[in-house]
């Protein structure tokens, strides 16, 4: 991240004129449908670009009420961003039979023998079946007929007609271009953004989704309507877009991972004594940082006895070198609250933070997160972006197989991606013992995974090149998005 908050990143800084108009060569009306405001964390760049070079950034949360915001507040005063009401829920005829169709649609696709190893996936969604589509969940973990099942649901979701209500308030817009993310949510509220999609095809109106992180593809539900344009971070993700989604290859735009784009820029807040002193660590000693994972991959329960194991284990390995490290626990914001309340008892281990940071997170919180990371010798985590960001600054990720992450691990296609069979960097150890001989060497050696790690930037997080920020080749494909002429009233595909 840059100095600053994302969210106020300038066009200048992307590398683009503060008033051009790019590729649409006037100004655009952007009409964005977001889950609620913390979203701006993953499009803030992007709104701000998109504003800063002149375009109108209309922002619709479907729970704007789900707002602790600040950094948000600082994007939507731009003059060129305004806040609009939340597109109204469809409201067809045989709604309740609709949103069982759609349910349905994503519970089946995890019953593709390509998920028969992702449990942990499927029990997700299976959370949100109706009482009357609980009997799908009976089904054993992988039928080969998956394919053909949700074909046929796709060509009955072809038949729902757009809602005359999402058309009128597309309309009362009066957007050029229509943005949606993430459209494939599993919970009722998330379903409903495929109704956006259908009534701005229906209208006329050229629409895209943007996938907001790394996992969405595979964790989440169906794209049901094909949007104009798909916005993905990489190949990787165009693959899963392809072939997991049935997108056209020629609709996918592969943009790099705006998300990281401050990542690149940032420097440390200050010196690596002062912030050592500031957490309560010894400056003189070397520190490894533990990155927690969401409450959804390791929630609290299991996550601060797996540490507790993890921190005897390194103070009991009988190398001083790893013995006598610095440990600095980063709870996930998920868990924060159940972390404050933990006493180790240990004085070269520390806690930070113990209050919940804002989500996007403010100027002070985005820069004891990035130091946290910059000042630490090595990196280790369960399944967390915290690894890619721990990528960027170019420290060496390590990762711990245990039986109470066996699902969120191995169970998840995205963390796969993390791992060096798949082009990844992150060094995966199966035993204690075995993390404690990669920790050592990476202490030794702290560029000797050094390769892998530019490796997997390039193809993963920048695949335009290491030096090219993602948020404006994104905001050019939206601005081109924009000029796609389609007859009004053309049937939605």
């Amino acid at each position: 991240m840059s100095s600053a908050s994302p969210l106020a990143q300038t066009a200048d800084d992307a590398g683009a004129p503060s008033e051009a108009k790019g590729r649409a060569g006037r100004q655009v009306r952007v009409l964005f449908q977001l889950p609620y405001p913390g979203y701006l964390r993953m499009y803030g760049s992007t709104v701000a670009l998109l504003a800063d070079r002149g375009h109108k950034v209309l922002l619709s949360y479907d729970a704007p009420e789900k707002r602790r915001d600040a950094p948000a507040d600082e994007l939507e005063a731009h003059e060129n961003v305004e806040l609009v009401s939340p597109l109204p829920p469809a409201g067809r005829r045989f709604e309740d039979a609709i949103l069982k169709l759609r349910q349905a649609m994503d519970f089946i696709r995890y019953l593709d023998p390509r998920f028969a190893e992702a449990p942990y996936l499927r029990k997700r969604v299976e959370r949100n079946l109706p009482d009357r589509l609980r009997f799908l969940a009976r089904a054993p973990s992988a039928i080969p007929f998956s394919g053909v099942a949700t074909r046929v649901m796709l060509g009955l979701e072809r038949l729902v007609p757009s809602d005359g209500g999402v058309e009128r308030a597309i309309l009362g817009s009066e957007p050029d271009v229509v943005l949606v993310t993430p459209l494939i949510g599993r919970t009722p509220a998330g379903i409903r953004q495929t109704d956006t999609v259908k009534a701005a095809r229906r209208l006329g109106v050229p629409v895209g989704v943007a996938v907001a992180s790394w996992d969405q593809l595979t964790t989440k539900g169906l794209v049901k309507v094909l949007p104009d344009r798909v916005f993905v971070w990489n190949e990787g993700q165009k693959r899963e877009a392809v072939d997991l989604h049935r997108a056209r290859a020629a609709d996918v735009v592969v943009t790099g991972a705006q998300l990281f784009d401050g990542w690149f820029a940032r420097e440390p807040s200050t010196s690596r004594a002062t912030f050592l002193e500031r957490i309560g660590l010894d400056p003189a000693v070397q520190y490894v940082l533990y990155a927690g994972s969401s409450r959804a991959i390791a929630p609290a329960e299991k996550e601060i006895p797996f540490v507790r194991g993890w921190l005897d284990a390194l103070r009991g390995s009988g190398d001083d070198s790893l013995s006598g490290l610095g440990v600095l626990i980063r709870p996930h914001p998920g868990n924060v609250e159940e972390w404050a309340q933990v006493e180790l008892a240990d004085a070269r281990t520390a806690i930070v933070p113990k209050a919940r940071p804002n989500i996007p997170m403010s100027s002070e919180d985005e820069a004891l997160y990035y130091d946290s990371i910059h000042f630490s010798s090595a990196v280790v985590g369960i399944n967390t972006s915290a690894m890619v960001e721990s990528f960027i600054q170019r420290r060496p990720v390590l990762t711990i197989s245990d039986p109470r992450f066996h699902e969120t691990q191995g169970g998840t296609l995205h963390f796969q991606h993390l791992l060096p069979s798949s082009g990844g960097a992150v060094q995966h150890a199966a035993t204690l013992d075995e993390h404690h001989v990669q920790l050592r060497a990476a202490l030794d050696e702290p560029d000797g995974h050094r390769a892998s790690i530019e490796s997997f930037l390039r193809t993963f997080v920048r695949p335009h090149g290491l030096d090219v920020p993602a948020t404006p080749i994104l905001v050019d494909a939206i601005e081109e998005l924009a000029t796609l002429a389609r007859l009004r009233g053309s049937t939605p595909s």
